[in-house]
């Protein structure tokens, strides 16, 4: 994990405030952790000293299509520290706008918000079961899990969890389809096809078309007795 120093200044505020702001023009980066650490400071007669303290300070996660309170929701049965779920929804959510960002999209805005929100919970679900299941195994202990109203005995290997994945899987498939625009059934017939494949550039070669099949049935009427 990369660490940069960054130098600030500070200002005593109203006697018991400390305001801290970066130097050279240094702007405060999403997805990060900043440690500020305090020493030597005294009191204005210096009878009076604080302790070294150092606090830790996580900035906004970006992007992040699904809320950590709807995760946390249906795995918290888990145990799982917030900061992985906040990382898993990050990840997650990088994956949906890599899949937008390298598709044609023809739904509407609302509609591929929505699709990259439930794909966004529905991977991390998936990365927050596989990394409780593999804690648990490692650690030897057992348990039961919930997720939403589904219960999960402990092993790795019940048919029960595995047919959970495979659901989850199966939905997160769904999902990635819905970011591309093809999510919902009845799509628009084609106006050709294509039977064969031109495989010459012999003018000669055509195509056979859904519109000259039909320009091209005949029928002969029956004659009268």
């Amino acid at each position: 994990m990369a660490i940069e120093k960054i130098d600030c200044t500070f200002d005593i505020l109203n006697g018991d405030t400390i305001s801290i702001t970066p130097s050279n023009n240094i702007t405060i980066q999403d997805n990060s952790t900043y440690s500020i650490k305090i020493t030597g400071l005294k009191s204005l007669d210096g009878t009076k000293s604080l302790p070294t303290t150092q606090i830790k300070i996580t900035t906004a996660v970006s992007p992040m299509y699904c809320t950590l309170a709807s995760l946390n929701a249906l795995v918290k049965s888990f145990g799982i520290p917030e900061t992985d779920l906040l990382s898993y929804i990050r990840d997650a959510s990088k994956y949906a706008d890599f899949i937008s960002g390298n598709s044609t999209t023809t739904s509407s805005d609302t509609t591929t918000e929505f699709a990259k929100e439930q794909f966004t919970r529905t991977k991390a679900i998936l990365d927050a079961i596989l990394r409780g299941v593999i804690d648990q195994s490692y650690s030897g202990s057992s348990g039961k899990y919930t997720l939403d109203v589904a219960s999960i005995e402990e092993s790795a290997s019940t048919s029960t969890l595995k047919d959970l994945l495979d659901l989850l899987r199966g939905n997160l498939k769904e999902w990635q389809d819905a970011i591309r625009g093809y999510y919902n059934e009845g799509r628009a017939a084609p106006v050709a096809t294509r039977i064969g494949l031109k495989a010459s550039s012999n003018s000669e070669v055509t195509h056979t078309t859904v519109d000259m099949i039909l320009n091209d049935w005949t029928r002969t009427m029956p004659e009268s007795s």
